[in-house]
């Protein structure tokens, strides 16, 4: 049996590689592509200003994310982390105390980490406290938590950003409840709506992953969006060109799909 239709897809995965190579070498040279500030950025600084003025704390939370870091959720619960660290630091320096809970134990350390290192750039190592960081092992647990802990400190800001599943429209009510700023962000399509609906600003899909390379300015990281993007870019071309050939009785690109 012949199968057809992967040889476009081939070429597609080898141009992304290309794309990517040449992203890198960019950065290398110190000329990494630029990604633009987002909205949702901007509000991070205006709610942890909120947060100072008030006196009440930060609330960050990755989401459920199959409480793995080895899940298909993985990449966003680290593109939460880049985040972390920004808003840990914004929290440092104007002595806002944070609160992150989380239901995924394999990312302790590296949550661990986030903050001492962002506590420890803006030369307040002993402000850290450990116990900033609360575990609790299950979906359920760690809801409950989030919501326990927003009664108790009633925090000026939640932010939301990562593998989110259901805990996202419930922690997003509360949080409305309370009155806070919410921030979130999510690439699970099926949770997008509840972010929108209950969050005052959102990064959506792909976004988290853009700011979190925006803010920790890594540049293979940087790089990896940029060469996503590029592909994404010629995709659009070949599908705008695939149409208007098509309408003009021409089938070249939809043959060249067929390959």
């Amino acid at each position: 049996m012949i199968i057809t239709g992967r040889g476009f897809s081939f070429v597609v995965l080898v141009l992304s590689f290309i794309f990517f190579y040449v992203a890198t070498q960019l950065a290398k040279k110190g000329k990494a592509p630029k990604i633009r500030r987002m909205t949702a950025m901007d509000a991070i600084d205006e709610a942890v200003g909120r947060a100072t003025e008030e006196g009440k704390p930060v609330h960050f939370s990755p989401g459920y994310s199959y409480m793995t870091l080895s899940s298909e959720q993985g990449p966003q619960v680290l593109a939460s982390m880049g985040i972390l660290g920004y808003v840990a630091a914004l929290c440092a320096r104007f002595d806002v105390p944070i609160i992150y809970n989380t239901c995924i134990a394999d990312s302790l350390p590296l949550v661990e980490e986030t903050l001492r290192v962002a506590y420890r750039n803006e030369g307040k190592p002993e402000a850290f406290d450990a116990r900033s960081i609360r575990y609790q092992p299950g979906q359920s647990e760690y809801v409950t938590a989030v919501l326990g802990s927003f009664q108790r400190e009633r925090p000026a800001v939640n932010m939301m950003i990562g593998g989110l599943y259901y805990e996202a429209v419930v922690i997003g009510e509360a949080g409305n409840v309370i009155g806070a700023t919410q921030i979130g962000g999510t690439a699970n399509i099926h949770q997008m709506p509840f972010i929108i609906a209950t969050c005052d600003y959102a990064l959506i899909g792909e976004e988290i992953f853009a700011a979190s390379a925006y803010v920790t300015k890594d540049p293979l990281v940087t790089s990896g969006i940029a060469s996503g993007d590029w592909i994404k870019v010629l995709l659009i071309a070949v599908t705008v060109l695939g149409v208007v050939l098509e309408l003009a009785n021409v089938g070249v690109i939809s043959q060249l799909l067929k390959w």
